[in-house]
């Protein structure tokens, strides 16, 4: 066996030194919950939600104030001052607080989840004190909700519940109030502690403030760095805790050469809390033609790409479920449920999923969803259990995946894909060093020998530097018929065919951070960005080698520039271009320049471009993107974009030239009644469409939709064949209710 390449071993080696050298100690951050405390008691009057703070129990309970700065820099005594209190009662939680501002609110959209680029203010709630996983809801100043799930380093703000706020805006202060029902939280009644912080955005200042001192070199909502809420008297769970959610759906639907159809469904959500930490999903005869569409990008690679899931069904606690694997490689993917053998979407006819904490330490997710057959599949049944064991910040996961092909209520088979996964790791207390390692095998039929997909790697991360080292060894035969997996499938032009190849894939990225605390300049970023992918017999196959440099401003301008070097040995023929030969499979080294800019996005009009020039395998690449928004506070937001690529080979390789046209406008009447349109243009697949929604919140999560689709899709993947679909046009029509 070959072994990897001398120069990419020095630098491993290189890293390694600047590794040992770099990380230090940071206080323990164990203390945060002795240092921040704040203890509330139980109302014993009722609590008006209107955002004025003139309630009784107001006036008795404990402040919570002494923030610290968290972005720009790290600072004690944040400015200007916020002040929070909280009590409780059987029913709710309830948060209020008063943020003192003297400068004109800055708001830039009245749409739920649009939280960080608005004054506002979020509470953080660890109910099991997990320091891993956390509930978020936040308001803005001008009154929009946001809510989401932070698991793994990520905020998922596209699930939602029912809960309930306020804002009030005064002379040199907005205040809010917030009831949020204890039923939708996932706590222990035995536990009078909760893990909490805040977060509070002040854009004038382009700055974000923390109730805990939670360190410059880590996201504000990370529940490692929570401080202790303290019950008088623990809440007590709710019996009965279950929310039924049924919709009903008419449309019509014209398609190219097809008459026009009209159609009516009902269908139903529902979530029932079976302990008070677990909770059930259950969704019968879903549709999702609420849910935002996909933006579309230009794909110069030569591989798939990744769009991450919207539909809130699959959304809470989906990290025991997509974080495992590889960013390239995922053995659980959700966006693949509803979706036949060749893309095309098909109907879901029921879902379950049951997750949560068994206990303190244990958490489990079950899901089952079946969806019906089409011309191109069987009914497929898709079914998941992971449990996942933690140590602290640190934890053991296993996983078993199986999709089953049905034919009426009969298997059929042969037609069938399992996983299995059994993953471990160490996170050290203080969130500056993680190491992991993953094992994870594929079943098929007839499929034996290389069918294993194997990861390992060590991070660190402090408020100067930043690395990451990491690798993963993915088998020919490793299959993943729920999941994703971006490089295994390798296209030859000359054959028009797929041919599946194994790879070794191998990061080694190193950032070095400076925050000047003073000047209109608040952070310098250095990086060094490096990838090796290694053929199954470890000859190299790809590198990726930049130099990055970035800056950001205090008026939330940036601006970035690097350099890449790139070689690739191309494994089979390939081709950019409608109009050429196919690439021949050869060695290829190239670089290239780039540089982006973004504007002040506080600005009534605000801007951005980025550009690339330089090499691209035996041809040139120059790429521009432009795009300009303008912003009516706080109602109004119009936005256009462009993308131009111009791809330049050899005479007898071709020339092409691909542009992307996005325009997006949104308009909120009010933070209950917005309208949003998105239109697109990609002429790499020959797409035109539009997708147009008027929502209109007539009570809490309870909504009445009317979308308009036109869409013309001829989808031309590069360098593979051409699939021609029909133009599809549609008026939907859908009101669901949360009781």
């Amino acid at each position: 066996m070959k072994r990897p390449q001398k120069q990419y071993s020095q630098f491993v080696t290189f890293f390694f030194l600047v590794f040992s050298f770099s990380v230090y100690a940071q206080p323990d951050v164990a203390d945060f919950k002795e240092i921040f405390q704040l203890r509330i008691s139980e109302t014993k009057t009722p609590i008006k939600i209107d955002g004025i703070l003139d309630d009784p129990s107001w006036q008795t309970a404990n402040i919570g104030g002494d923030f610290w700065q968290k972005v720009p820099f790290f600072a004690e005594g944040a400015d200007p001052k916020t002040e929070v209190k909280l009590t409780y009662d059987d029913n709710n939680l309830y948060v209020a607080a008063k943020c003192y501002q003297k400068e004109k609110i800055i708001v830039q959209s009245l749409k739920r989840d649009e939280y960080w680029d608005n004054d506002g203010i979020a509470i953080i709630l660890d109910p099991l004190n997990t320091r891993t996983n956390a509930f978020l809801f936040g308001v803005t100043a001008a009154g929009a909700q946001w809510d989401g799930l932070r698991a793994s380093g990520d905020i998922n703000s596209d699930w939602s519940n029912k809960w309930f706020s306020e804002v009030k805006v005064f002379e040199e202060y907005w205040s809010m109030e917030m009831a949020i029902p204890l039923r939708i939280l996932r706590f222990s009644p035995d536990s009078d502690t909760w893990g909490m912080n805040f977060v509070r955005n002040h854009r004038n200042e382009n700055e974000y403030h923390n109730w805990t001192a939670v360190p410059e070199s880590f996201w504000p909502p990370d529940p490692a760095f929570a401080g202790s809420l303290i019950f008088e008297t623990p809440p007590k769970p709710k019996k009965g805790n279950f929310n039924i959610i049924p919709f009903v759906t008419s449309s019509v639907t014209k398609a190219r050469n097809e008459k026009t159809k009209l159609d009516a469904d009902l269908g139903l959500d529902a979530r029932v809390s079976i302990t008070p930490t677990l909770n059930l999903d259950l969704t019968f005869n879903p549709d999702f033609s609420q849910i935002e569409v996909d933006e579309l990008v230009t794909n110069l690679t030569r591989f798939s790409i990744f769009l991450p899931e919207k539909r809130t069904f699959f959304l809470e606690n989906s990290d025991l479920f997509s974080d495992s694997g590889y960013p390239d490689v995922r053995p659980f993917f959700s966006r693949t449920i509803g979706l036949d053998s060749k893309r095309q979407a098909v109907p879901i006819l029921y879902g379950a999923r049951l997750t949560g904490n068994l206990t303190k330490t244990i958490r489990l997710g079950v899901m089952n969803i079946h969806s019906l057959a089409s011309n191109n599949s069987n009914a497929q049944n898709q079914s998941a259990l992971t449990i996942q064991k933690q140590f602290g910040r640190s934890f053991v996961k296993g996983m078993f995946l199986n999709r089953q092909g049905f034919d009426d209520f009969s298997a059929v088979d042969g037609d069938y894909g399992r996983n299995s996964s059994l993953e471990a790791a160490y996170v050290r207390d203080d969130g500056q060093l993680s190491t992991w390692i993953g094992i994870h095998h594929s079943f098929k039929p007839e499929v034996s020998g290389n069918t294993g997909f194997y990861t390992a790697g060590i991070e660190f991360n402090n408020p100067k530097w930043e690395g990451i080292l990491a690798g993963a060894i993915t088998q020919e035969n490793y299959f993943a018929d729920m999941g994703f997996v971006a490089r295994i499938e390798n296209y030859d032009a000359v054959r028009d065919s797929v041919v599946r190849i194994g790879f070794n894939d191998n990061i080694a990225n190193l950032s070095y951070r400076i925050r000047p605390k003073t000047g209109i300049i608040t952070r310098h970023n250095i990086s060094t960005n490096n990838q090796a992918i290694f053929n199954p017999d470890w000859t190299l196959n790809e590198r990726t080698n930049g130099l990055n440099y970035s800056i950001a401003f205090r008026s939330t301008a940036e601006f970035e520039i690097g350099y890449t070097s790139t070689g690739i040995a191309l494994l089979f023929p390939f081709s950019f271009v409608s109009d050429g030969l196919a690439l021949p499979a050869e060695q290829y080294d190239f670089s290239f320049l780039s540089a982006g800019f973004s504007s002040d996005e506080r600005k009534l009009i605000s801007y951005g471009f980025e550009g690339r020039t330089g090499g691209f395998y035996n041809g040139k690449l120059n790429q521009a993107n432009a795009d300009i928004n303008f912003r009516v506070q706080p109602w109004g937001n119009l936005g256009f974009g462009y993308q131009w690529n111009k791809l330049d080979f050899p005479d007898e390789y071709g020339e092409e030239t691909i542009t992307a046209l996005l325009s997006k406008l949104e308009i909120g009447f009010n933070k209950n009644l917005l309208w949003t349109t998105l239109f697109q243009f990609l002429d790499q697949s020959e797409y035109m469409g539009i997708n147009s929604r008027l929502q209109w919140r007539f009570a809490p999560m309870s909504d009445v939709f009317l979308v308009f689709v036109d869409n013309y899709d001829v989808f031309n993947g590069i360098g593979g064949p051409k699939d021609i679909q029909s133009n599809n046009r549609a008026l939907i029509f859908k009101i669901n209710y949360w009781y």
